[in-house]
Parts: C-alpha cells; structure tokens; sequence
C-alpha cells in the first residue's frame, strides 16, 4: 500500500516553479512539464498552491528527463534568492545572526521549499553538521533534490552573511554523475560522494556571524505575520483534513455536507462558513480526495479504470472519465501510459 503522505497536497512550489522558469531557458516547454498533474505552470507561482509529493515527483522526473543535465539541482540552488522563500526568507533576513536565521528556517522547514525531506543540525566538536534525510525512496530524484537543497542551503547563507559564509566540506550518499568538478565550484570545498550520509559542514563559528540585514522592529513584525500564517494554515488544514477523511471513508457511498458537519460535531452552515473563511468549499475538497484517489491508483495499482470509477464515487464510468479530465487535461488510460 502506497503511503498516504504520498498523496497529501502541503508542499509549497518554490521548486517546481523554478524548475518551469528553467525549462525555457533548455529549450523545453513548461507547459509540458505540468500536464496531467492537476496544476498549470501559473498556478505554481500562487502563494496558496500546495502540491503533493506525488505531483512534485512526477513533474521533477519530467524536467530531469527533459533537462538531461546532471548539475541541474547545483544550478538552481545556486540560483535562488532570499526573496523566493517569500515570508519565511524575509524573516530569516531579519534575524540577528545565521545560527538565528538557520533554525527559523529549520523551524519551518517545508516553508523553505524543502520537498519530502528532514534535516537534522547537530553540533560535532568545532562543527556543524546539517543532516538531510529523504522521507519517500525515490531513487530517481534524490540526487538532484539534495544537490539543490545544500546547494541552495549555501546561497541563502551567503545572502545572509554578506557572502561571508563558507563551508568545510560536503558529503553525498549517492554516487557521482558527472558532475563533481562543477559541485567543487559550487561549494568551494571538497565533496565526497558515496557517503554514509548527505551531509552538509562548516566551522560552529559560522552561528555566531551577523546578518546585515537585521532589524528587531522588522523580525518581531515577521515572526508574528509568520506565526499568524502558521496558525490559519494549520487551523485550515486541519479543518480541511477532516473533512478530506471523511469523504474518504464513505467515497464509493457518497458523502454531504451534512454528514460531515454532524462528524464533526457542527451544522452544515457553519462548516460551510468555516471552510469559506479559509477560501474553500466542501465540493471542492470533496473532488480534491476524488481526483487524489484516482491518481494514486493510477499511478500505484493496476487497477482497471471502471472499477477506479467505482472508487471515486462515479456510478457512471463516463462520468468519471469527463471528470478526470477535466482534472488533468487528459483521459485515465494516457496518464496511465
């Protein structure tokens, strides 16, 4: 059984939207790398826009195939800015120091644009060690995921210092692609490849350097926008997500409004006002966890289409195949293939 976090639309697109302001510059159309996914390239620059990890992961095997370029995540980490976290770089920016400005980011880490993945910062002796763990096996996309990650992890830190920040080594767990003389460059240090783990190093020192940028007035005001952001997005969320469940758990029955609202101890009015207040409807959710079904036994079983139908709530498998796409801007048997 797939996991379910597989499917679980909470990843900002900060870097599928780079990866779609890239492709042109390849000679590939970003168009091309979004269809069929259930978002188009305008909808990765909308703040709100939360994908998936299996949307993400499809779109980056896309451009990976697209991009035959083993230094592309090096490339685009190197090319990030501060600005294209949006709130949480501009609160990072604020910060007093980079041992200050690290553990914000590390604080909110998917915030940053982190794609299925955990990092860990320990303090060994006279270094610091950032570790950086995938959470789903996927082989395909881990090398250019975590290749970005550090390399991006350094940009923002030399943005922070003033470009003071300098690293003492780096360690890959996957093997080298071709790539290590432009990692070299990147990093200014030594990387080793086919290690225990992904691993990110520099002088502790490096905690205590000042952030030009900082400004007490400026942080306090970003942390509470930030806080205030957390908050309404986890109270959504979870709202969301219990409304999501449900639907879930009674899909091929069908569901309303009304059954839901009861679950969860509320009238129907007021679970429609609650879910309006975070800009979405109950219908919209409801084919949210319809269209999320049916990808994830597309994409992970083998099952036949008409019995997805019946899996989604189509009685009608026509119906279903209008709806899908609709969704994807293709039928199930090509997304399939």
């Amino acid at each position: 059984m797939a996991d379910p976090r597989y499917d679980e639309a909470i990843f900002p697109t900060d870097l599928l939207l780079a990866l779609a302001m890239i492709a042109p510059e390849r000679g590939v159309q970003p168009e091309n790398l979004c269809r069929g996914l259930g978002f188009s390239v305008e909808d990765l620059s909308k703040p709100s826009t939360r994908v998936s990890y299996r949307q993400a992961n499809l779109m980056v095997q896309r451009a990976l195939a697209a991009i035959p370029d083993p230094s592309l995540g090096l490339t685009l980490g190197a090319r990030g800015t501060l600005g294209s976290m949006g709130l949480i770089g501009h609160a990072m920016a604020m910060c007093k120091t980079l041992g200050d400005a690290m553990g914000l980011g590390l604080e909110h880490l998917v915030l940053t644009g982190a794609l299925g993945y955990r990092v860990d910062l320990r303090i060994a002796g006279p270094q610091v060690w950032l570790e950086l763990e995938h959470n789903f096996p996927d082989p395909e996309i881990q090398a250019f995921i975590t290749e970005e990650a550090f390399s991006s992890t350094l940009t923002y830190a030399r943005a922070l210092t003033g470009g003071v920040a300098q690293l003492t080594q780096v360690e890959f767990v996957h093997s080298e692609r071709g790539n290590a003389e432009f990692a070299e460059q990147v990093f200014g240090v030594p990387v080793k490849f086919g290690a225990a783990s992904n691993r990110f190093i520099f002088d502790a020192k490096l905690l205590a350097l000042p952030v030009p940028t900082h400004h007490p007035l400026g942080l306090h005001q970003a942390l509470e926008l930030l806080e205030t952001f957390s908050q309404q997005e986890k109270a959504k969320d979870d709202l969301c997500s219990a409304v999501e469940r449900a639907a879930y758990k009674t899909l091929m029955q069908g569901i309303t409004l009304e059954d839901v609202a009861r679950e969860l101890n509320m009238s129907g009015r007021t679970l429609r006002r609650r879910l309006a207040a975070g800009g979405m409807s109950f219908e919209a959710l409801v084919e949210n966890v319809r269209k999320t079904r049916a990808l994830s036994l597309l994409t992970h079983s083998s099952v036949a289409v008409e019995r997805i139908a019946i899996e989604t709530g189509y009685s009608d498998v026509r119906n279903f195949r209008r709806a899908f796409k609709r969704w994807t801007g293709v039928s199930p048997s090509e997304y399939r293939h």
